[in-house]
């Protein structure tokens, strides 16, 4: 099979791997679509994410929608042939943030695609990805699996809007229109805001289409005009910029929630003027969970289109053209790669 396997900064290949059997308790599938998250871009072109370095040859990808190829011994409720959506997340399930339902914060999560460990653990953008089976969501057979494969990034807007608490009636603001960003949008809409605005440096008609009703280039004077009057702001740009305008936005008594990793580990942040003295609440959200299954409901039912995020789809051998086509903001939102499933 078909592996996309990364060397070091720029040094992508496409290899080919054997095709295993599942062991007790895993399921072989048929990629479907695997969307490109920022952190394949920032391991393909510096060959790092923050403290993450590739010190050995990864297999790149965690957002996977796949069919049931073949199920290990031990698995029940999945079989060949089913659609299904991956949580790339596996946590030890016998700590107290596991146990308390807050799996998304266990101190020896595992996830695909990442080189925070050594060895690395290994991503999915393979042609017959073996995962756990208790990793899989199935899913109705009329779902899109290109769509399926976004369903992990809606995860984390789900998430990111359950930390803001009741959005009902609320002016929202979302700092980065990139997928998570739109998408955070989209949900705030779905949770009843009266308003949402986003900007960014780049094009915003996705955002507007997912359910944004106005949009603004982060230089835009007019961004002036929300100054203290939203009461959910959401950082989702990874930028200090980003992270002044939300402070700035929130109004007395609301909430930030910061979404996007900076690129610098400390920051100057404003707390006298803009936290103690709007009593701002300030949170963080990572990654997702319990929300993997909403999210696949979701967009399944029809009750959010993710086609709009998707602006390019290339078959899997063509990985490294298709990075470079998501690394351009200016005509890129979420590049999928096609599998055999597909």
């Amino acid at each position: 099979m078909k592996a996309c396997v990364l060397y070091g900064p720029k040094d992508l290949r496409i290899e080919e791997r054997p095709v295993s059997e599942p062991q007790p308790g895993f399921v072989r599938l048929r990629m479907g679509g695997v969307g490109i998250c920022g952190s394949d871009l920032h391991y393909y072109h510096i060959g790092r994410v923050g403290n993450a370095v590739v010190r050995e040859p990864m297999i790149l990808g965690h957002e996977l929608s796949g069919v049931v190829d073949a199920i290990g011994p031990g698995v029940s409720g999945l079989v060949p042939g089913q659609k299904v959506i991956i949580n790339p997340t596996d946590e030890c399930g016998t700590c107290g943030y596991c146990r308390s339902g807050h799996q998304n914060l266990c101190p020896d999560l595992r996830y695909y695609g990442s080189a925070a460990r050594t060895p690395h653990v290994q991503g999915i953008m393979v042609e017959y990805p073996m995962v756990q089976a208790r990793q899989c969501v199935a899913v109705s057979d009329a779902m899109p699996l290109d769509q399926a494969a976004c369903v992990e990034p809606l995860a984390i807007a789900l998430h990111a809007v359950a930390r803001a608490g009741n959005l009902l009636g609320k002016r929202v603001f979302v700092s980065g229109a990139g997928p998570v960003g739109c998408l955070i949008a989209a949900v705030a809409r779905l949770n009843g805001a009266a308003s949402v605005a986003i900007s960014d440096m780049e094009a915003l008609s996705v955002a507007v289409r997912l359910g944004a009703d106005a949009a603004f280039k982060a230089a835009d004077p007019a961004l002036a005009d929300l100054a203290n009057g939203c009461e959910a702001c959401f950082e989702a740009s990874g930028s200090v910029g980003g992270m002044n305008t939300c402070l700035r936005s929130a109004a007395p008594g609301g909430t930030v929630v910061h979404v996007g990793f900076l690129g610098e580990e400390e920051v100057a942040y404003p707390v006298n003027t803009m936290v103690i003295r709007k009593e701002v609440t300030v949170c963080g959200s990572l990654r997702a969970y319990q929300e993997f299954p909403l999210a696949a409901r979701l967009v399944e039912s029809g009750r959010l289109d993710l086609s709009p995020l998707i602006t390019a789809s290339y078959p899997l051998e063509k990985a490294e053209e298709a990075i470079l086509a998501a690394s351009d903001k200016t005509r890129s939102m979420k590049v999928v790669l096609t599998g055999p499933a597909l």
